[in-house]
């Protein structure tokens, strides 16, 4: 059954992370591995299309090589639509500024509310054109920079790798962001537009695992909350139990860095030529990494994105921020034969229908009942290969997904 989805939208414009560089060639090389996952060649599970404001031609194929990468790790029914400026006008120190083009909250389909999603996750999440065909990043890259716009992987001494520089800003606009920042004559730390955190905000913790966002703890704004944004211990927090003892660490120097604090992965931790050394804050020359590595694919899972061929992730509730009032039970997860979805007793009654969904974003699997006011299904998975599945449930209008190891 199709429903008609009738939503007010909360959207704000997105202030951009901005992207440095360092001289220092490093003469490193990681490729992209053929876009092969636990033994598994991925086809592209989501359609990346690019609109080019004075772009040069070769600029352009390196541009495409990169979102040719991404397509294969995102699963996604939207297209998801990136505005590309070439730019002349950007500070001589800066690589990119980058940002998805809005963030919505409150909106049917998203987990969480009061929490801001990026464009392209909020259209992944609620299956929905969220705004009109319009542009889901906007991506600015200084056309003052010395670029090799070659596709083979290859380190040049005195040169930018396109390709790299692209995955990394293609990463920020897909929600690898923060709103944190220092504030008040550098007094205090701060978080939120109009009063919300981004989702990436709420995975922040300090060395004692402490959510950043957890208002028991943390002021917002107040002086205890600058002590981790410039501790050089700063951590996003992973449900994956792999990574209970090596938490991705964030970038938080002292001083703090507007623009690039807590928005990368800290360098020293995952220094040019070691595999999740992407989204570092600043590219050396002579660096190649065509690869967005196990940490950044596991951090966008965390926050809700399908990643196609990861492994392991099962989604947990993240106990700093209320999920919607959706009462839905499945289990066993992992499972083995049948799944179970149980909705227990609600006062009205409502439509619900349940898909089970493989990695490429094909159907498996779909009940749809009407007018049910409790209901137990079980879903018979004896026959699908070991793996990771989406379960998508839609209770009334309201949207829920999970992911599903088997």
């Amino acid at each position: 059954m199709l429903h008609n989805w009738a939503f007010s939208q909360e959207s704000l414009p997105l202030k951009p992370v901005i992207c440095h560089f360092s001289e220092e060639n490093s003469f490193t090389e990681i490729l992209s591995d053929d876009f092969f996952k636990n033994n598994i060649r991925l086809a592209a599970t989501s359609d990346i299309e690019v609109n080019y404001i004075n772009f040069p031609t070769q600029a352009k194929i390196a541009f495409e090589q990169a979102v040719a990468i991404w397509e294969k790790y995102l699963v996604s029914s939207q297209i998801i639509r990136i505005t590309a400026t070439w730019s002349t006008t950007l500070s001589n120190t800066t690589l990119a500024e980058t940002g998805a083009s809005r963030i919505y909250k409150n909106i049917a389909g998203l987990p969480y509310t009061n929490i801001w999603y990026p464009t392209p996750l909020a259209e992944a999440l609620t299956g929905r054109d969220l705004n009109a065909g319009e542009a889901d990043i906007n991506i600015s890259i200084n056309g003052n920079i010395n670029w090799y716009y070659g596709i083979d992987g290859k380190a040049q001494a005195g040169k930018y790798d396109m390709i790299t520089v692209l995955l990394h800003e293609i990463a920020h606009g897909l929600g690898f962001s923060s709103s944190m920042s220092v504030v008040n004559s550098s007094t205090q730390g701060q978080y939120g537009q109009s009063g919300s955190a981004y989702i990436f905000d709420t995975f922040m913790q300090d060395s004692q695992k402490i959510k950043l966002t957890n208002a028991s703890f943390y002021g917002n704004p107040s002086t205890g909350l600058k002590v981790p944004l410039i501790s050089n211990a700063l951590y996003f927090g992973l449900s994956n139990a792999r990574f209970a003892n090596a938490l991705p660490q964030l970038y938080a120097p002292s001083p703090y860095k507007e623009g690039s604090s807590f928005s990368h992965f800290d360098e020293s931790a995952y220094p040019a030529g070691t595999t999740n050394s992407l989204m570092s804050p600043s590219v050396r020359a002579a660096e190649v990494n065509q690869n967005p590595g196990e940490l950044l694919l596991n951090c966008l899972s965390e926050m809700g994105w399908y990643i196609s061929g990861l492994i392991g992730n099962v989604v947990t509730s993240n106990e700093s921020i209320p999920e919607q009032n959706f009462e839905v039970k499945v289990f066993p997860n992992p499972v083995e034969d049948y799944l179970n979805v149980a909705f227990p007793l609600q006062s009205q009654i409502r439509d619900i229908k349940i898909e089970l969904i493989n990695p490429q974003g094909q159907i498996l699997q779909s009940i749809e009942n009407q007018s049910v006011m409790v209901g137990n299904y079980a879903i018979d998975v004896r026959f699908l290969p070991e793996g990771m599945y989406f379960l998508k449930v839609v209770d009334g209008v309201k949207i829920k997904t999970f992911k599903v190891v088997k």
